[in-house]
């Protein structure tokens, strides 16, 4: 008798299938044998990303010298702002996940000290909480997918009685907006660039209720979408409309040295090259002296860049590229990040790579994602050589906090947190994806 085939693409527990390397399966077929030799002579396991990425996907993006006309490229650039408006009136807010992960990066956001497993605990809703179905291609996958799972258990399990933990945080966040008498604090001033529909602003805001989140995208419909959100309250938050590329901040919100803190998430890459700059020199104007900027966006050579170059006519300008709904991408170096902001006068605390290998089981393709993270500072002048309240911050976010020590924090100081001048850098090395519901 005849076996039946499988019709169908999905994955069969026990399939022996062959990965598909993306760099190889977007090449050209005059590449594809170049490619082949340098897969066989390094191993993605055993060498560095940037390594192979030197040697495949810049022989790809080099080979691609077809532009947009400048009529096209012009049209994008005056409708940019309908492009993203429609992007928003269709996808609403369910493209973008929540981003539970941007306190890890930068613990200045991370008043209580989350690690990533008390992370999942903090922002589990219980039975509200939507789960993806997993995609498992064989066995070997199924058994490994189901000791995570049961090791993130355990781990949740060790942290104790998850009840009285999410009280105890609970009762450590409210301390944090009164001082030592019981009055309010003067919240420090957040401003996000580019909010969207609120992915990034309301998880922080559930976490840093000590700090007054102003928060602004040139979609309307995106303002709208974060003024929508049952939780918004203008005693927290601040959402309005503004074209950072093409206008200043309005004066009348954002007066200028009044910003503590400013988060710009895969945001600039969405701007024109040319008009970078000037974006740079408005956010440097609104930043006290001593405040901190902090960026992520899409590195050289993500996978996505690399999909363009399978799609003819995607590409505006080097590193610059047209997404089929309109809106447009730009992929950065670190070199090229630190550059823009240092000639706005900013100093450069952190700017490097955040590189990933993702499989999508259903399509065995083995993916990789290369990410830009900055951290960058607006120096101190003679006239302004101290900012008490981000000082505080920083020496805050160096000490973790003891949840069976949360009835003494309101006595040590008023914000909860126990100072440490001993510890080490405020920066650490928890490294986080962004999460969307594609991969573009």
């Amino acid at each position: 008798m005849e076996e039946k085939k499988n019709d169908t693409n999905e994955p069969t527990v026990g399939s022996k299938r062959t990965w598909t390397d993306v760099n190889y399966k977007f090449c050209k077929d005059e590449d594809k044998q170049s490619v082949e030799e340098i897969q066989t002579e390094t191993s993605w396991d055993d060498v560095d990303w940037d390594t192979v990425r030197e040697q495949t996907a810049k022989m790809m993006v080099e080979k691609e010298t077809e532009k947009l006309s400048e009529n096209d490229r012009d049209h994008h650039e005056t409708n940019a702002m309908d492009y993203w408006d429609k992007f928003y009136k269709k996808n609403n807010d369910k493209f973008f996940k929540d981003r539970n992960y941007l306190h890890l990066e930068f613990p200045e956001l991370n008043p209580l000290k989350l690690t990533r497993d008390q992370t999942f605990l903090f922002f589990d809703e219980g039975e509200n909480t939507t789960k993806e179905e997993p995609l498992y291609q064989d066995q070997r996958d199924l058994e490994k997918q189901q000791r995570f799972e049961k090791e993130r258990r355990e781990k949740i399990a060790a942290l104790g009685d998850p009840v009285a933990i999410k009280e105890g945080w609970n009762k450590c966040i409210k301390e944090l907006t009164v001082d030592k008498n019981g009055n309010e604090i003067n919240k420090l001033q957040v401003l996000e660039i580019g909010c969207g529909t609120g992915a990034t602003v309301y998880p922080l805001l559930k976490l840093n209720p000590e700090k007054y989140f102003n928060v602004f995208d040139f979609s309307p419909h995106a303002v709208n979408l974060v003024k929508s959100n049952p939780t918004y309250n203008e005693n927290q938050l601040k959402a309005f409309v503004c074209d950072i590329a093409t206008e200043d901040l309005p004066q009348s919100i954002i007066k200028d040295n009044s910003i503590d803190l400013m988060l710009m998430i895969f945001v600039l890459s969405a701007i024109s090259p040319e008009k970078m700059s000037n974006v740079a020199n408005s956010l440097f104007k609104a930043l006290k002296p001593g405040g901190i900027l902090y960026v992520r966006d899409y590195g050289l050579y993500d996978m996505t860049q690399l999909r363009f170059m399978s799609k003819k006519g995607k590409k505006i300008d080097d590193n610059f590229y047209l997404r089929a709904d309109g809106t447009r991408t730009y992929f950065f170096t670190i070199q090229k990040l630190a550059e823009i902001f240092e000639a706005a006068g900013f100093k450069t605390l952190v700017s490097q790579y955040d590189t990933r290998e993702l499989r999508n089981r259903k399509k065995m393709i083995s993916m990789y994602r290369v990410w830009v993270r900055g951290k960058f500072m607006k120096p101190f002048d003679s006239e302004n050589s101290n900012n008490s309240n981000i000082l505080d911050l920083f020496e805050q976010s160096k000490t973790p906090i003891n949840i069976n020590e949360l009835d003494n924090k309101k006595k040590e100081n008023n914000s909860g947190i126990k100072n440490d001048n001993n510890n080490n850098n405020v920066e650490t090395n928890n490294t986080t994806t962004d999460t969307t519901t594609t991969s573009t």
